[in-house]
Protein backbone atom coordinates (compact mmCIF):
# COMPACT_ATOMS: atom_id res chain seq x y z
CA UNK A 1 0.00 0.00 0.00
CA UNK A 2 1.41 3.20 -0.54
CA UNK A 3 0.95 7.17 1.05
CA UNK A 4 1.49 10.31 -0.30
CA UNK A 5 3.52 11.27 2.39
CA UNK A 6 4.83 8.27 3.88
CA UNK A 7 6.83 5.47 3.12
CA UNK A 8 6.05 1.79 4.37
CA UNK A 9 7.93 -1.04 4.48
CA UNK A 10 8.59 -4.68 6.55
CA UNK A 11 11.57 -6.71 6.47
CA UNK A 12 12.64 -8.98 9.17
CA UNK A 13 9.11 -8.88 11.11
CA UNK A 14 9.27 -4.80 11.57
CA UNK A 15 7.57 -2.24 10.32
CA UNK A 16 8.88 0.80 9.60
CA UNK A 17 6.47 4.00 9.00
CA UNK A 18 8.64 6.87 7.85
CA UNK A 19 7.57 10.09 7.80
CA UNK A 20 8.54 11.56 4.22
CA UNK A 21 8.45 15.41 3.90
CA UNK A 22 11.99 15.61 4.41
CA UNK A 23 11.85 18.99 2.50
CA UNK A 24 9.36 20.47 5.34
CA UNK A 25 11.43 18.51 8.59
CA UNK A 26 8.59 16.44 8.17
CA UNK A 27 5.89 19.18 9.23
CA UNK A 28 2.37 17.62 9.61
CA UNK A 29 0.59 19.01 7.02
CA UNK A 30 -3.14 18.32 6.08
CA UNK A 31 -2.23 15.19 4.29
CA UNK A 32 0.54 13.86 6.85
CA UNK A 33 -1.81 13.95 9.86
CA UNK A 34 -4.18 12.17 7.12
CA UNK A 35 -1.48 9.31 5.99
CA UNK A 36 -0.50 9.06 9.79
CA UNK A 37 -3.91 7.60 10.71
CA UNK A 38 -3.93 5.47 7.22
CA UNK A 39 -0.58 3.80 7.73
CA UNK A 40 -1.03 2.81 11.69
CA UNK A 41 -4.44 1.19 10.46
CA UNK A 42 -2.16 -0.72 7.42
CA UNK A 43 0.60 -1.73 10.04
CA UNK A 44 -1.89 -3.05 12.47
CA UNK A 45 -2.87 -5.58 9.84
CA UNK A 46 0.40 -6.49 8.20
CA UNK A 47 0.65 -9.83 10.29
CA UNK A 48 4.15 -9.59 9.20
CA UNK A 49 5.40 -6.92 11.45
CA UNK A 50 5.43 -7.65 15.01
CA UNK A 51 7.25 -4.22 15.79
CA UNK A 52 6.57 -0.26 14.36
CA UNK A 53 9.60 2.14 14.29
CA UNK A 54 8.31 5.26 12.97
CA UNK A 55 10.69 7.61 11.77
CA UNK A 56 11.29 10.47 9.50
CA UNK A 57 13.15 10.73 6.11
CA UNK A 58 16.08 13.40 6.11
CA UNK A 59 17.45 15.54 8.31
CA UNK A 60 14.83 15.63 10.94
CA UNK A 61 11.93 13.23 12.89
CA UNK A 62 9.23 15.82 13.10
CA UNK A 63 9.34 19.27 13.38
CA UNK A 64 5.61 19.94 14.48
CA UNK A 65 2.45 21.00 12.71
CA UNK A 66 2.79 22.62 9.50
CA UNK A 67 3.10 26.36 9.77
CA UNK A 68 1.28 27.12 6.00
CA UNK A 69 -1.38 24.42 6.56
CA UNK A 70 -2.43 21.91 9.08
CA UNK A 71 -5.62 20.71 10.89
CA UNK A 72 -4.65 22.12 14.21
CA UNK A 73 -3.10 25.33 13.27
CA UNK A 74 -5.64 26.76 10.41
CA UNK A 75 -9.07 28.10 11.41
CA UNK A 76 -11.80 26.47 9.27
CA UNK A 77 -13.81 28.38 6.80
CA UNK A 78 -16.33 31.30 8.95
CA UNK A 79 -13.55 30.68 11.99
CA UNK A 80 -13.69 28.36 15.15
CA UNK A 81 -16.45 27.36 16.78
CA UNK A 82 -17.31 24.26 19.66
CA UNK A 83 -18.53 22.46 16.88
CA UNK A 84 -16.38 22.60 14.05
CA UNK A 85 -13.39 22.73 16.41
CA UNK A 86 -14.94 18.76 18.08
CA UNK A 87 -15.22 17.53 14.39
CA UNK A 88 -11.58 18.56 13.07
CA UNK A 89 -9.65 18.82 16.17
CA UNK A 90 -11.09 15.46 17.62
CA UNK A 91 -11.04 13.85 14.70
CA UNK A 92 -7.80 14.60 13.17
CA UNK A 93 -5.85 15.45 15.68
CA UNK A 94 -6.34 13.74 19.54
CA UNK A 95 -7.55 10.53 18.51
CA UNK A 96 -4.71 9.88 16.89
CA UNK A 97 -3.12 10.45 20.65
CA UNK A 98 -4.74 7.41 22.19
CA UNK A 99 -4.39 5.33 18.81
CA UNK A 100 -0.73 5.34 19.10
CA UNK A 101 0.07 5.50 22.25
CA UNK A 102 -2.42 2.13 22.45
CA UNK A 103 -1.19 0.68 19.16
CA UNK A 104 -1.28 -3.06 19.68
CA UNK A 105 2.09 -3.67 18.58
CA UNK A 106 5.71 -2.63 20.11
CA UNK A 107 6.56 0.69 18.53
CA UNK A 108 9.80 2.52 18.81
CA UNK A 109 10.46 6.04 17.99
CA UNK A 110 13.87 6.42 16.09
CA UNK A 111 14.58 10.43 16.63
CA UNK A 112 17.03 12.76 14.72
CA UNK A 113 17.15 16.04 14.07
CA UNK A 114 14.49 18.49 14.82
CA UNK A 115 12.03 16.67 17.11
CA UNK A 116 10.31 19.23 18.29
CA UNK A 117 6.45 20.39 19.13
CA UNK A 118 4.07 18.35 17.87
CA UNK A 119 7.10 15.71 16.75
CA UNK A 120 7.97 15.43 20.31
CA UNK A 121 4.14 14.78 20.69
CA UNK A 122 5.00 11.49 17.96
CA UNK A 123 7.75 10.07 20.25
CA UNK A 124 6.25 10.30 23.90
CA UNK A 125 3.17 8.12 22.42
CA UNK A 126 5.53 5.54 21.42
CA UNK A 127 6.84 2.67 23.53
CA UNK A 128 10.65 2.99 22.84
CA UNK A 129 12.42 6.03 22.00
CA UNK A 130 15.90 6.39 20.55
CA UNK A 131 17.26 9.77 19.67
CA UNK A 132 20.26 10.66 17.97
CA UNK A 133 23.14 12.55 21.21
CA UNK A 134 22.75 15.83 18.71
CA UNK A 135 18.94 15.78 18.03
CA UNK A 136 16.92 18.63 19.14
CA UNK A 137 13.86 17.97 21.36
CA UNK A 138 11.28 20.93 23.30
CA UNK A 139 8.48 22.52 22.48
CA UNK A 140 9.15 26.27 22.02
CA UNK A 141 5.12 26.73 19.97
CA UNK A 142 4.15 26.26 24.21
CA UNK A 143 5.57 29.98 24.33
CA UNK A 144 2.15 31.44 22.07
CA UNK A 145 0.27 30.28 25.28
CA UNK A 146 -2.77 27.86 25.07
CA UNK A 147 -3.09 24.12 26.30
CA UNK A 148 -1.31 22.44 23.22
CA UNK A 149 1.25 20.42 25.99
CA UNK A 150 0.11 16.67 26.58
CA UNK A 151 -0.43 14.78 29.64
CA UNK A 152 2.76 12.54 29.40
CA UNK A 153 4.83 15.49 29.21
CA UNK A 154 4.62 15.79 33.40
CA UNK A 155 3.69 11.72 33.54
CA UNK A 156 6.79 10.95 32.48
CA UNK A 157 9.09 13.51 33.12
CA UNK A 158 7.60 14.94 36.27
CA UNK A 159 6.22 18.20 37.26
CA UNK A 160 9.46 20.47 37.45
CA UNK A 161 11.73 18.93 34.27
CA UNK A 162 8.10 19.01 32.51
CA UNK A 163 7.41 22.55 33.61
CA UNK A 164 11.26 23.52 32.91
CA UNK A 165 10.17 22.56 29.03
CA UNK A 166 6.85 23.72 28.50
CA UNK A 167 7.56 27.01 30.28
CA UNK A 168 10.74 28.29 28.87
CA UNK A 169 10.13 26.89 25.56
CA UNK A 170 13.68 25.64 25.45
CA UNK A 171 14.56 22.66 23.26
CA UNK A 172 17.35 20.24 24.67
CA UNK A 173 20.14 17.28 22.78
CA UNK A 174 19.17 14.35 22.53
CA UNK A 175 21.64 13.57 25.75
CA UNK A 176 20.11 15.67 28.05
CA UNK A 177 16.67 14.04 26.38
CA UNK A 178 18.22 10.54 27.69
CA UNK A 179 18.89 12.42 31.39
CA UNK A 180 15.75 13.77 32.26
CA UNK A 181 13.88 10.93 31.03
CA UNK A 182 12.10 12.58 27.75
CA UNK A 183 13.50 9.66 25.40
CA UNK A 184 14.83 6.44 26.33
CA UNK A 185 17.92 6.48 25.63
CA UNK A 186 20.20 8.47 23.10
CA UNK A 187 23.21 7.25 20.92
CA UNK A 188 25.77 8.89 18.40
CA UNK A 189 23.89 9.51 15.46
CA UNK A 190 25.82 7.41 12.78
CA UNK A 191 25.19 4.78 15.20
CA UNK A 192 21.15 5.69 15.59
CA UNK A 193 19.68 3.36 12.61
CA UNK A 194 21.65 0.31 13.97
CA UNK A 195 20.70 0.27 17.17
CA UNK A 196 17.41 0.84 16.69
CA UNK A 197 17.01 -2.42 13.81
CA UNK A 198 18.92 -4.04 16.66
CA UNK A 199 16.01 -2.92 19.25
CA UNK A 200 13.72 -3.58 17.20
CA UNK A 201 15.12 -7.22 16.29
CA UNK A 202 15.28 -8.50 19.68
CA UNK A 203 11.80 -7.19 20.36
CA UNK A 204 10.41 -8.93 17.80
CA UNK A 205 11.46 -12.35 18.77
CA UNK A 206 9.25 -12.34 21.32
CA UNK A 207 5.74 -14.38 20.90
CA UNK A 208 3.38 -11.73 19.50
CA UNK A 209 0.86 -13.00 22.43
CA UNK A 210 3.52 -12.16 24.94
CA UNK A 211 4.48 -8.55 23.52
CA UNK A 212 0.87 -7.51 23.29
CA UNK A 213 -0.08 -8.49 26.93
CA UNK A 214 3.35 -6.46 28.22
CA UNK A 215 1.73 -3.54 26.20
CA UNK A 216 -1.71 -4.08 27.40
CA UNK A 217 -0.49 -4.26 31.56
CA UNK A 218 1.99 -1.26 31.12
CA UNK A 219 -0.38 0.95 29.62
CA UNK A 220 -3.32 -0.24 32.46
CA UNK A 221 -1.13 1.06 35.27
CA UNK A 222 -1.09 4.40 33.70
CA UNK A 223 -4.30 4.28 32.85
CA UNK A 224 -5.37 3.53 36.58
CA UNK A 225 -2.78 6.64 37.19
CA UNK A 226 -5.91 8.92 35.10
CA UNK A 227 -3.64 9.05 31.22
CA UNK A 228 -7.11 8.93 29.42
CA UNK A 229 -8.95 11.31 31.53
CA UNK A 230 -5.47 13.98 30.72
CA UNK A 231 -6.17 12.93 27.15
CA UNK A 232 -9.57 14.42 27.02
CA UNK A 233 -8.94 16.89 29.28
CA UNK A 234 -5.91 18.59 27.04
CA UNK A 235 -8.49 17.89 23.92
CA UNK A 236 -11.33 19.63 25.49
CA UNK A 237 -9.06 22.78 26.81
CA UNK A 238 -7.23 23.25 23.22
CA UNK A 239 -11.03 23.02 21.42
CA UNK A 240 -12.09 25.96 24.02
CA UNK A 241 -8.81 27.95 23.22
CA UNK A 242 -9.53 28.30 19.68
CA UNK A 243 -13.16 30.23 19.78
CA UNK A 244 -15.07 32.36 22.43
CA UNK A 245 -18.19 31.49 23.59
CA UNK A 246 -21.35 33.06 22.09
Amino acid sequence: MEFETILYESKNKIGYITLNRPEKHNALSYQLLDDIDAVFDHAEADNQAKVIVLKGAGKSFCSGFDLKGSYYLTPPEGGWKYKNSYEILNKKIYAKYPRIFNFPKPTIAQVNGYCTDAGCYLQLLCDISVAAEDALLGHPAQLWGGAQSMPLWQLYLGVKKARYLLMSGRRITGKEAEQIGLVSISVPRDKLEEEVNKLASEIAKIPAEGALHNKICLNTALKIRGVDALFDYYGQMNRYWRFKPG
